[in-house]
């Protein structure tokens, strides 16, 4: 019985480590798989077309099909179906794939595609506009501006634009290339990446799906390997203590290493009122005054500065590019072609008139001019008529100056007892018709029976060239410049250099 007893007991034992051995595995046994995570779209892109407008429209002619599609964001997503609407099926439809069809109704339809079971919480609607018409407007004419003046430096980006008509043309697309894209790239977008040292082509073509030949431009931009500057030095000149004003002057100076690229420096003027400095060194008078400024040329840390005066009485404009601060009056207007300006004369009643001014009396501003200096004003000008002396007849050329009070003028008498007509042909008895002529007055001559002993300085209200009386068609005159110099040999000197 005892036997017996113990036998129980083991077994029951037994029994007991195996309940809890199994009841051991049990925190490991896998009892099924927890419910799969949803994932939903969080967005959708509508992928471009060919015949997308501006602002979200894509334009279709009547009858017209397209096929969109689309993409959602994550890509793993758990129901990736989408559903498209329009909101005029009038205008047009639009399948469960995509697929629009333009009706013959012109108008505006809204296609928009949501996801089959509704976005995440980062949720938009995409759509697009689909305006059926029926016709397109291409493109006609391009031009690209904001054309670089400069070669654009190697590792640059340089944005160009596009101007092109009609205005409301359909498609305003454009497709760029390179001629050659080792020395620039351009992007679709238009911007130019500097390549390579060298010259390219880069032309704009319109992308309008115009079944001809689509309208283009091109413009050729050149590409430069920018080499640091290591040194600057400016070049003594003496011009630049003796600048006259409207004077426009380009400084000289060298850079190390030679080849050095010189639009890395920085201009500057420190009274600009007196001169301004452009991006390459060039000088501009603005001065009607004498007066001085500090010029500095710098790179980095690396500059030169040199101080530039304005000489008294000395008078130095070109009219290559315009006139100002000159001013022609009596409704006569001016075009400028870079050698010269040519002024077209107003009527004034049967002849043409067409003054030429820089300081009027009554307008504020005065102009100082030294006779015992600057001796000789010459302007280099071509009338369309031949000027008698002493003769208004078939035109006129009067110089006339005045200070307040009149210590000097009215008129300029000259070497010719007139007013009118009365300069001095450079190397010459009569006036030119045919080629520009350099007329001179001495500023040390008559005045209306005014003159002064001292001709060191006047400050005029009044300095201007009464150019009037010209018969038809001799309505127009081309003006080169107006310079002061100390003497016949140095105004000699100037004209034959410029002729050589």
């Amino acid at each position: 019985m005892v036997m017996k007893k113990n036998y129980i007991m083991h077994f029951g034992g037994l029994v007991i480590m195996i309940i809890l051995v199994l009841s051991s595995c049990s925190d490991d046994k896998n009892l099924g798989d927890p419910m799969s995570e949803t994932i939903t779209i969080s967005s959708v892109t509508i992928a471009a077309t060919s015949y997308d407008a501006k602002n979200d429209t894509i334009c279709l002619l009547k009858n017209g099909e397209l096929q969109l599609s689309c993409t959602v964001q994550p890509e793993k997503v758990s129901n990736s179906n989408v559903q498209w609407t329009s909101s005029n099926e009038s205008v047009a439809i639009i399948t469960e794939n995509g697929k629009i069809t333009a009706k013959e109704n012109l108008g505006i339809s809204v296609v928009r595609v949501t996801p089959e079971i509704g976005f995440g919480p980062a949720s938009a609607t995409p759509f697009k506009i689909v305006k059926v018409l029926d016709h397109f407007n291409y493109i006609e004419s391009m031009e690209i501006t904001n054309v670089p003046v400069e070669e654009i430096a190697v590792g640059s980006e340089y944005q160009l634009n596009i101007a092109s008509q009609p205005q409301n043309a359909t498609f305003a697309r454009y497709k760029w290339s390179s001629s050659n894209s080792k020395i620039a790239t351009v992007d679709k977008n238009g911007i130019v990446s500097g390549i390579g040292k060298g010259k390219v082509t880069i032309t704009a073509t319109a992308d309008d799906l115009n079944p001809d030949v689509p309208a283009s431009t091109s413009v050729e931009i050149g590409v430069k390997v920018v080499v640091p500057i290591t040194s600057v030095e400016l070049i003594e000149d003496g011009e630049l203590s003796q600048l006259g004003y409207g004077e426009d002057y380009q400084i000289r100076y060298n850079l190390t290493p030679e080849d050095a690229t010189a639009s890395l420096l920085t201009w500057t003027s420190d009274n600009e009122g007196v001169v301004t400095v452009d991006n390459n060194g060039k000088l501009h008078v603005n001065s009607l005054t004498n007066g001085s400024a500090v010029v500095t040329m710098a790179y980095g840390s690396i500059s030169a500065s040199v101080t530039v005066s304005v000489a008294e009485g000395r008078l130095w404009y070109s009219f290559a590019n315009g006139l100002s601060p000159w001013a022609v009056g009596n409704s006569a207007t001016s075009t400028s072609d870079g050698t010269k300006t040519i002024v077209q004369m107003g009527k004034s009643g049967s002849k043409y008139r067409g003054d030429l001014s820089l300081v009027t009396n009554g307008s504020g501003k005065n102009v100082t001019i030294t006779p015992a200096t600057y001796r000789y004003l010459a302007v280099k000008i071509k009338p369309l008529s031949a000027l008698v002396a002493g003769n208004n007849s078939v035109g006129t050329i009067k110089f006339e100056l005045y200070d307040n009070p009149a210590t000097i003028g009215y008129n300029n008498l000259g070497q010719i007892n007139s007013a009118n007509n009365s300069f001095v042909v450079l190397n010459g008895s009569n006036i030119s018709t045919t080629q520009p002529n350099i007329l001179y007055y001495d500023l040390q001559a008559k005045y209306d029976s005014k003159n002064p002993t001292d001709w060191s300085k006047f400050t005029l209200v009044q300095l201007k060239f009464v150019i009037a009386d010209y018969l038809a068609p001799a309505t127009s005159y081309d003006l080169y410049w107006i310079r002061a110099f100390k003497t016949l040999d140095e105004l000699n000197s100037y004209v034959n250099n410029e002729n050589n």
